[in-house]
């Protein structure tokens, strides 16, 4: 039933318990997950841009580096997870805006579950932000975890 599953994870402790259950689900099916970090470029520096661009030659391309750099160590902690619990992983870290691009790449690669994490973020701060998992959930034609 869940033989593709896609985690998605940004580094922080609620993605790490999402991908424990992803992980989990996946050794009680049989199927294997796919890891996914989004470095999210909806995010503006803008207001650090003149300062960083004095002190950095290229300060966006500088920016990426180090999310791609955090996204990989991410990465490798779930894919450790996984083989403890004799899983197979595959890792994918796309640019991109994180809610649209984990609903493409599960649809793309028709992965049957969608594992995200939930920070619980409520009133002005939600409303501000918005939730990658409460965009993941409203729009993906794909079945969705969400672990808080």
């Amino acid at each position: 039933m869940f033989e593709k599953i896609l985690v998605a994870i940004d580094g922080s402790t609620h993605s790490e318990k999402a991908a424990a259950a992803g992980i989990e689900m996946a050794r009680l099916y049989g199927g294997a997950i796919t890891v996914l970090y989004v470095v999210d470029i909806s995010k503006e520096y803008a207001p650090f841009g003149d300062l960083v661009s004095k002190i950095v030659e290229d300060p966006f391309a500088a920016m990426k580096e180090i999310l791609q750099k955090q996204g990989d160590e991410a990465i490798k902690r779930i894919e450790e997870m996984a083989k403890t619990a004799g899983v197979s992983a595959t890792r994918e870290i796309i640019e991109g805006y994180p809610a649209d691009t984990i609903i493409r790449i599960a649809e793309k690669e028709n992965m049957s579950l969608i594992v995200v994490g939930y920070i619980g973020a409520s009133g002005l701060e939600r409303f501000l932000l918005g939730s990658v998992a409460d965009k993941v959930v409203h729009n993906s034609k794909v079945p969705v975890l969400v672990v808080r």
